[in-house]
């Protein structure tokens, strides 16, 4: 049991992913104290405590990595997804990409068509952001909008 105390403690000094860290401290204090009472002091369930703890036992280390899930596999091929990606990534910033832009692309390099949600979540994982036009008042005067341009824009 020393030992275990004794790897565990070499071995947080350099993991710096915060949750295989905290997974980690669930399993030393586990070890320490009663499954009730580090739950306690993680705030969360017993079983947690115990599911952490049994995984580290059985596999060590590697047992508190978080395992990968099986889910639909994608449409488009990886090569087809860096190239799309690198366009899409070296285009001009000032001008950006539209949601019907990288699908019209998706669909031409691809051939795929996924909907504009599923476009909006592709983008975001390869780290674009959605930006969304200020409203402009259906009811103000073109003279207003224009002077209020000229006040605001620097000269």
């Amino acid at each position: 049991m020393n030992q275990q105390l004794r790897k565990i403690k070499s071995t947080l000094k350099r993991i710096t992913d915060p949750v295989i860290r905290e997974r980690l401290l669930m399993v030393q204090s586990a070890i320490k104290h009663p499954l009730r009472d580090a739950a306690r002091e993680f705030g969360c369930a017993h079983g947690k405590i115990a599911y952490w703890k049994n995984r580290y036992l059985k596999h060590g280390l590697k047992g508190l990595y978080t395992k990968p899930r099986s889910g639909r596999p994608s449409l488009m091929k990886p090569e087809h997804i860096k190239l799309i990606r690198r366009k899409v990534r070296r285009h001009n910033p000032k001008q950006g990409w539209t949601t019907k832009h990288v699908r019209s692309l998706i669909r031409k390099e691809a051939g795929v068509t996924y909907t504009s949600r599923r476009i909006l979540r592709i983008s975001q994982s390869w780290g674009l952001s959605q930006i969304k036009p200020r409203k402009r008042s259906s009811y103000s005067k073109q003279e207003d909008r224009e002077a209020f341009i000229k006040k605001t824009s620097p000269s």
